[in-house]
């Protein structure tokens, strides 16, 4: 399968939306719910989290997400970016108490979120898309890089609808280790970048 991983930014707004418009999940959240404080998440609505990933997705330096094309079609969504930027994250108890990295450091990046519309799923576009991610913060400087799997094992070996933080056995593939372990049956994950 020929697939193209590009930043975001070079794929464009309509790809990025493209993709998130596939789930009910992904249209209300609109990548937003690990970037925005709780206080900031119930201060938006869903046309303001469009809003505000079209106006991050153009601005932001280095790039926020990537987007995976077939033949210049968008099949997936990868959130990844500097961890200082998430809000939600760096403020997650379990994360502050059990991450192996330091809660600022700005070398440290996270593979937050990997949304694959239901006709593109089990054709190894997340896979792809998560080894894209290790690539893309390794060529900014990125030193260490997490992430927040849901753990199958732990659903009888099924995946919530709508989920899109990728599965554990993915990232393990990647050389990630389990941290620690999340509400919701996800797991805190890290690696560190050479």
């Amino acid at each position: 399968m020929d697939i193209d991983i590009v930043p975001a930014a070079v794929a464009g707004r309509a790809a990025v939306e493209a993709v998130l418009r596939d789930e009910a999940t992904s249209r209300d959240c609109w990548c937003q719910f690990h970037v925005l404080s709780n206080a900031q998440w119930r201060d938006t609505t869903r046309e303001s989290r469009r809003e505000l990933l079209v106006e991050q997705v153009e601005s932001l330096d280095p790039p926020r997400g990537l987007v995976a094309l077939r033949e210049g079609e968008p099949v997936g969504w990868c959130g990844v970016e500097p961890r200082v930027r998430l809000r939600h994250v760096t403020s997650s108890r379990l994360v502050v108490k059990e991450s192996p990295f330091a809660l600022d450091d700005p070398g440290v990046w996270s593979v937050y979120c990997m949304l694959v519309p239901r006709a593109a799923r089990r054709q190894g576009v997340a896979d792809g898309m998560l080894a894209a991610a290790i690539d893309h913060a390794e060529a900014h400087g990125a030193t260490g890089i997490e992430g927040y799997p849901i753990d199958a094992s732990k659903r009888g070996g099924r995946l919530p609808a709508g989920f899109s933080t990728g599965t554990l056995s993915m990232f393990e593939r990647h050389g990630f280790a389990p941290v620690a372990s999340l509400p919701s049956a996800r797991t805190l994950v890290a690696r560190t970048i050479a």
